[in-house]
């Protein structure tokens, strides 16, 4: 009676288990990758890591060679081609010897997200200068945050059709934002062009297939899938272990 109970176990557990063994995760992220080129000499550059799970997105962003001790305006942009404007002059419309953030929206679109560092994200903080980050003494800017954006946004961003643009320029090397340098800008006549013309630009890219494995990035989802389905044979192999001690002992009553 004994054996028999122990066989019983042996057959009825790894079925359990093996139902435990699928994958409990419901949302599988993507990972995407954006290098920061300069726009209008900026002299600026950096490097951008996105994730998105479902309508929630992380945003790592670590650039150097900004303006120091001065604020950075920084959005998504999406539409227009999804591309970062050209460096030279082609998409100098006013022929000013610079690029405005308008000139470059037929390249990557509006704003559809504003890159805070708190509050609101929404394109209505496209202009919150005092809730963006400031670059530290040596024009450093390392910004990290996680928030929800709309599905349709979401979506855009997976499918690699979302720039990341940085603003803040400085014309006249004066160390501060000012008039002086280029005029009012073409967002808020209020404030300076040099607050909100483009300093770097990126393209949000797919990280490789394969994770990190395969270098830079990836959603590590394919690894997590192949370690279930490897713990999923596994648990076949021990419950047909357990049938045959279930069948051999009911040969040998």
């Amino acid at each position: 009676m004994k054996n028999r109970k122990l066989a019983l176990l042996a057959f009825a557990l790894p079925v359990g288990a093996l139902t435990a063994a699928s994958p409990a995760w419901a949302d599988e992220s993507t990972t995407l990758h954006a290098d920061l080129a300069p726009l209008n000499d900026s002299g600026a550059s950096g490097t951008s890591t996105v994730t998105v799970e479902g309508t929630r997105v992380t945003v790592d962003i670590d650039t150097s060679g900004l303006l120091a001790e001065q604020p950075h305006a920084q959005h998504f942009h999406i539409g227009g081609t999804n591309m970062c404007p050209s460096s030279d002059a082609v998409d100098d419309v006013e022929d000013d010897d610079r690029l405005s953030t308008s000139e470059g929206q037929p390249s990557y679109g509006g704003i559809e997200a504003s890159l805070t560092t708190e509050g609101d994200t929404s394109p209505d903080s496209a202009l919150a200068v005092e809730r963006f980050p400031a670059a530290d003494a040596d024009g450093n800017v390392s910004y990290q945050r996680t928030f929800e954006v709309s599905a349709d946004v979401a979506s855009a961003i997976e499918a690699g059709e979302a720039v990341i643009v940085q603003h803040g320029v400085d014309y006249n090397g004066n160390g501060e934002y000012d008039a002086e340098g280029g005029g009012a800008s073409d967002l808020d006549p209020e404030l300076p062009a040099e607050a909100t013309d483009p300093a770097t630009c990126g393209k949000l890219t797919p990280a490789p297939e394969g994770g990190m494995a395969a270098g830079g990035g990836g959603t590590g989802s394919e690894g997590l899938d192949a370690l279930a389905l490897g713990s999923g044979a596994a648990l076949v192999a021990v419950a047909g272990a357990g049938f045959l001690a279930r069948k051999r002992m009911f040969q040998g009553r």
